[in-house]
């Protein structure tokens, strides 16, 4: 082998050492999706207008993009984290569908009574955007898997700080979706605006 061609060689390996492979749905999830349901579930609890939308049962949509298996998986995560839990000793319905648009969602929630929604990775931002403006006016906590998704659509996301899991709160759109969250929450969490 030539003294080049090795050259050639030893840059490419460098190089795929020194340059990250482009993101991926796996590590767009920064906080694992067990603790992000455990999470989820506890913040509700302190949402003190859960019991205006949820009396008996605690109905939780799950919304998946339809051409993302990645987001169907984690989707199938969320759902197994949630069997059994309770918030605020309500016990939990747990439905997970693909996402059509904005307006089908709101209609899905008002007709069926869903007190939270969470969002699976792989939307893009103005497909957030779209769910932020069709849930403005009605009353339910949204919540996403990813960190960037609290800043275009949802009320809670969740974050890795310093090797920590961390809760992102978008007070602004709290306020539009009625969900008043106790101060004993807002303590613990990053408020984004």
């Amino acid at each position: 082998m030539g003294r080049r061609r090795v050259l050639r060689i030893s840059l490419l390996a460098l190089a795929l050492v020194l340059v990250p492979p482009p993101l991926s749905a796996d590590e767009e999830v920064a906080v694992p999706v067990p603790l992000q349901m455990d999470l989820l579930v506890k913040v509700a609890g302190y949402d003190k207008n859960l019991p205006a939308r949820a009396r008996d049962l605690v109905r939780i949509l799950i919304l998946t993009k339809s051409d993302s298996g990645k987001s169907s998986q984690v989707a199938r995560q969320a759902a197994r984290a949630l069997a059994g839990k309770t918030v605020a000793n309500r016990p939990l319905e747990v439905t997970i569908a693909a996402h059509s648009d904005g307006p089908a969602l709101a209609r899905r929630i008002q007709e069926r009574g869903i007190a939270i929604v969470y969002a699976a990775p792989g939307f893009a931002q103005a497909e957030l955007e779209d769910i932020a403006r069709a849930l403005s006016g009605i009353s339910v906590l949204s919540s996403g898997a990813v960190a960037r998704f609290v800043q275009s659509g949802v009320v809670l996301s969740f974050d890795l700080v310093s090797g920590k899991p961390k809760l992102l709160v978008h007070l602004k759109r709290a306020r539009d979706q009625n969900v008043d969250l106790s101060s004993q929450v807002l303590k613990f969490v990053k408020v984004v605006e």
